[in-house]
């Protein structure tokens, strides 16, 4: 049941009437911002418990107002497969985006395309698994800026593109829609790269991230692209990696300040692909091959129209921001999306089960892993093609949150059951499709629209830059 209820901003003291929900008193959003940080720990975030100041922007923007969920997993543990899931509501068992380098099907209806008519859609990636390219993902958005023009550090054959341009790139499209006056309400999302390794941010960041003691590792274990030179001491990789996530939530801090959109009008979500291993289960600084929380556990934070304050512990899911979304906007959900609200928790049970998944290295003949958390107690499974049964785990988040103990495995759970359900009718054997459309990776970088003095002369003009 809709109702017309009349507000008086105190910033304008105009009248404005807003149409509102029984259950949620608040406007629908005009403008929707989606904002995700790839590879990025839940437990390296100020409000989720992190001692050092990596977040403090994120900590100001949605401590005071904010829905903080504090126990989410992503769908999947790699970037391509986890961001299909966000924008479609979908386990990736469902809408079958599995692989990096995976084409997404035109046909697959992503969120912009969810929306109704006259509502603009823009996207901005720095990740080169998400350009056009790579992934067709830009065919689902009416704007789409994947220009990523930085050879990543230590790997020839790999572009990105850095925090700062990023937010540069959105500032500016931002700043040339408010001199058209377009007036059209927004879906925007804007997926930052920079904590992924190799771990380093620009040479002008002061990094000030230090450790007393050293922990030697095994450098020849560690991915040469992450690698480096000469530096044995795994802190030293903790140390920069927590600079990457400092330097990118200095850039999130200045685009939520400097997009200048009606915060009481718009909705904004944060969440993370995935998280990253960084000595964890002797994974150094590696995602997309386990199921382990720090692998897989990440943030995921609303505020605006419609969002109740404060932090919860209910299990939460990449899938649920498009049904968030949707239910925000007053639009129905297409199946098989759930019935949940993270703005309130609606349609979030304390017993809900929740499914991950890691399925790169089943690519190369490796097993597939997928876990199902209900309540404190996890479920893990090794999968190859035609065994669900490959490897059997359990563990009891609450006494053992590290995962370091191994209980035996019991299908009196219904979880258990679920889980092995879910890979016995996986059309997939073990999470590799059987025939799917590669993308292409880039042979030299990207160039955005226009050149880097046009860029900053634009910025300058729109008072973005100095």
């Amino acid at each position: 049941m809709e109702l017309a209820r009349r507000t008086i901003t105190k910033a304008f003291g105009l009248m404005i009437v807003l149409a509102a929900s029984a259950c949620h008193p608040d406007s629908r959003p005009q403008n929707v911002v989606l904002i995700s940080v790839d590879t990025m720990r839940a437990d390296r975030v100020g409000l989720y418990g992190c001692s050092r100041p990596t977040t403090p922007n994120l900590d100001r923007w949605f401590g005071k107002d904010g829905r903080i969920w504090l126990r989410s997993w992503s769908s999947e543990a790699s970037t391509t497969p986890s961001v299909v899931s966000m924008l479609t509501g979908q386990m990736p068992q469902e809408h079958r985006v599995r692989m990096l380098l995976q084409i997404v099907p035109r046909e697959l209806r992503l969120l912009p395309e969810m929306l109704p008519e006259g509502w603009q859609t823009a996207g901005f990636v720095s990740n080169m698994m998400l350009t056009s390219e790579a992934s067709a993902l830009g065919a689902h958005f009416q704007y789409y800026d994947d220009f990523v023009d930085e050879r990543e550090r230590y790997r020839a054959d790999t572009f990105e593109r850095n925090a700062a341009h990023t937010t540069d790139a959105v500032l500016q499209w931002l700043g040339a829609r408010r001199e058209k006056k377009d007036e059209r309400p927004l879906f925007l999302w804007v997926h930052y790269m920079d904590p992924h390794g190799p771990y380093h941010p620009p040479d002008d960041w002061k990094r000030t991230f230090t450790h007393p003691s050293p922990i030697p590792i095994d450098i020849d274990r560690v991915l040469a692209y992450e690698r480096e030179p000469g530096v044995t001491d795994g802190l030293a990789y903790v140390d920069a990696y927590d600079e990457e996530i400092a330097y990118t939530d200095s850039q999130i801090g200045r685009l939520l300040d400097g997009m200048q959109l009606d915060p009481d009008r718009t909705l904004v979500v944060f969440t993370a692909d995935h998280g990253e291993s960084m000595m964890d289960h002797e994974f150094w600084f590696r995602h997309a091959v386990q199921v382990y929380e720090e692998m897989v556990r990440v943030p995921l934070m609303l505020r605006g129209p419609g969002v109740v304050a404060g932090k919860s512990e209910l299990p939460t899911s990449g899938i649920d921001i498009a049904p968030t979304v949707l239910a925000a906007l007053g639009l129905p959900r297409p199946a098989p999306m759930a019935d949940v609200d993270l703005r309130s928790g609606k349609g979030i049970a304390a017993d809900r089960t929740v499914y991950t998944e890691a399925s790169l290295s089943a690519r190369d003949g490796d097993e597939q892993w997928r876990a199902a958390i209900r309540g404190n107690m996890k479920w893990v499974i090794g999968v190859r093609p035609g065994n669900c049964r490959s490897t059997l785990r359990r563990y009891d988040l609450a006494a053992d949150p590290d995962e370091l103990t191994i209980k035996p495995w019991s299908e009196v759970s219904d979880a258990a059951k679920s889980l092995l359900r879910l890979c016995e009718t996986d059309p997939d054997p073990a999470g590799v499709p059987k025939a799917w459309a590669f993308g292409t990776g880039l042979k030299a970088p990207k160039s955005p629209p226009m050149s880097g003095e046009d860029q900053l002369k634009s910025l300058k003009a729109l008072g973005y830059a100095e």
